[in-house]
């Protein structure tokens, strides 16, 4: 990441861990939580299953909104 893109990204969604849940992803992208469990399972947001809880790198929701088309 360069500079820019590092300050960007510190402050975004800044009042959620590094590592979030699903009910995170749906509250940060405001989608209902099938939603945010289809774009995780899809890999559109990168995750990692846990037992039975994904856990998502914060980055990997940074990434989905910053994705270049």
């Amino acid at each position: 990441m360069n500079e820019g893109t590092e300050n960007a990204y510190q402050d975004f969604f800044k009042d959620y861990p590094d590592v979030v849940s699903i009910d995170d992803v749906s509250q940060m992208i405001n989608v209902c939580k099938v939603k945010a469990y289809n774009l995780v399972k899809t890999g559109q947001i990168p995750g990692v299953k846990i037992g039975h809880v994904y856990r998502i790198p914060k980055k990997s929701i940074y990434d989905f909104f910053n994705m270049e088309k």
